[in-house]
């Protein structure tokens, strides 16, 4: 059953390269921050990696587990998409990786990354470091900044065993 639906317009489509040895997540940020994203889309990230943090489920057969972190070395191909919004609630998880600042702006990207024929698919963190055989880098991301919609990222105000300082969520909301 559909929840709600809040309808936005993309305003800006932005193309960014990434330079050699810097980190991924902390990269889109960036951008998100200079171009003033309050909500948006990231539509493509596309390159090579030399190192992955990726957080991700660590048990198969519990819904309710909280994400870890794996941690892969050498050369990864990388493919993600995601979600744009604001950090209306700190939301720090050292086990999953996953640090949220209020105030900030937040990214939930999920990323693909394949090496020698493994694949491993999780939630962007810190620690992804792109990688370049030629100092000018071909690691691009596409981002769309979006009007009419407002996607914020909240804690509830309860928990459970697995998630004790509350259950992250994403408040839609129209706008407009």
């Amino acid at each position: 059953m559909i929840e709600k639906i809040v309808r936005a317009k993309i305003s800006d489509i932005i193309y960014a390269q990434i330079t050699p040895g810097a980190d991924l997540y902390q990269s889109i940020l960036e951008i998100i921050r200079k171009e003033h994203i309050k909500t948006g889309v990231v539509l493509d990230i596309t390159g090579g990696l030399s190192k992955v943090r990726l957080s991700l489920p660590m048990k198969q057969d519990s819904v309710d587990a909280t994400p870890g972190v794996i941690e892969l070395a050498g050369t990864h191909e990388a493919s993600g998409h995601g979600i744009i919004g604001q950090t209306l609630e700190t939301y720090d998880s050292p086990k999953s990786g996953i640090t949220n600042i209020k105030g900030e702006p937040y990214v939930h990207v999920h990323i693909t990354v394949q090496q020698a024929g493994k694949t491993h698919c999780g939630h962007l963190i810190d620690g992804c470091l792109i990688r370049s055989v030629y100092e000018k880098s071909h690691f691009t991301i596409i981002l769309a900044k979006t009007e009419g919609a407002l996607l914020n990222f909240r804690v509830s105000s309860t928990g459970t065993a697995a998630y004790p300082k509350g259950i992250p969520y994403h408040e839609l909301l129209q706008t407009g």
